[in-house]
């Protein structure tokens, strides 16, 4: 298929359909794994010249950056005061623009499941233009599915359910649970010995994963998560030089935890600035 006028392809996604998508499956997708996913879809069809993902970035300042730094422009779609998404709506009337401006554009890829777009396909179609939703499968509504091509995006990120077998005793459980933890203070410690900071994302979808301490960003993030609640660990900001309206999140010990202390071999409390009597 010649790449020309006729054949330009644009990106629409909602992030937060996505995310729901991936969860459905424990697992966690970045912003740069979903862009190369859909533009290696988009590309099926034409040319990719662009695209835009719509999220309220005050809740997730890094993943905007993230997606601009992969080509895809962020639009804010900021929730209400009540946190109802707005992003639908966004969504439709950005698209809307694109069938009726955009002369270079025949093909839109939507990253959404969601049932409020059918009227911004048959708009489409209705232009000459054609919608091909790329979502995870399980989130695609059904009146989509009557609608609209459905390219699943489970296959482009290599997403599988979870598979049948014996679930590991409570002992081996928590022994693991302490394994992983122990890798994981150990491996920050040395982290932060030689970086002047330690990513948020790259340690959930690279660092981690190469610790052995799970086998998904998915189960890296829950982690993350579950540390940051008992004090294990806490997340700070640090200046984005590239993009100062979105700094880096990163990840750091807390080391006067107990535990932290314990396992980096600590067995006493230090105490800063001391009182000398």
């Amino acid at each position: 298929m010649g790449k020309n006028a006729d054949t330009g392809v644009l990106i629409a996604i909602d992030w937060e359909n996505i995310r729901r998508g991936a969860q459905m499956y424990h697992q966690m997708v970045t912003p740069r794994a979903l862009c190369d996913a859909l533009k290696t879809v988009g590309e099926l069809f034409g040319e990719v010249r662009g695209g835009k993902v719509f999220g309220d970035w005050s809740l997730r300042r890094e993943d905007g950056a993230s997606f601009s730094m992969a080509g895809i422009e962020p639009y804010n779609a900021p929730r209400t005061m009540a946190g109802k998404d707005r992003t639908d709506p966004s969504i439709i009337l950005e698209v809307y623009d694109w069938i009726r401006d955009r002369e270079d554009c025949q093909w839109i890829i939507l990253g959404s499941g969601d049932s409020d777009y059918q009227a911004l396909v048959d708009r489409a179609k209705n232009n000459g233009r054609r919608i091909i939703i790329c979502a995870f499968s399980q989130s695609v509504a059904r009146d989509m599915l009557a609608v609209a091509p459905v390219w699943p995006l489970e296959a482009e990120l290599g997403f599988r359910m979870p598979e049948h077998g014996t679930l590991p005793s409570a002992d081996e459980t928590r022994q693991t649970s302490v394994d992983s933890l122990q890798t994981f203070v150990r491996q920050m410690d040395r982290l932060e010995s030689t970086l002047n900071f330690v990513g948020y994302n790259k340690l959930c979808t690279q660092w981690m994963l190469d610790w052995g301490i799970a086998s998904t960003e998915y189960e890296c993030y829950r982690l993350i998560d579950q540390w940051l609640y008992d004090e294990i660990v806490e997340r700070h900001d640090v200046a984005n030089p590239n993009n100062p309206a979105y700094p880096t999140s990163a990840i750091r010990l807390i080391r006067t935890n107990d535990n932290v202390r314990d396992l980096l071999g600590f067995s006493t409390t230090r105490v800063n600035n001391p009182v000398i009597v």
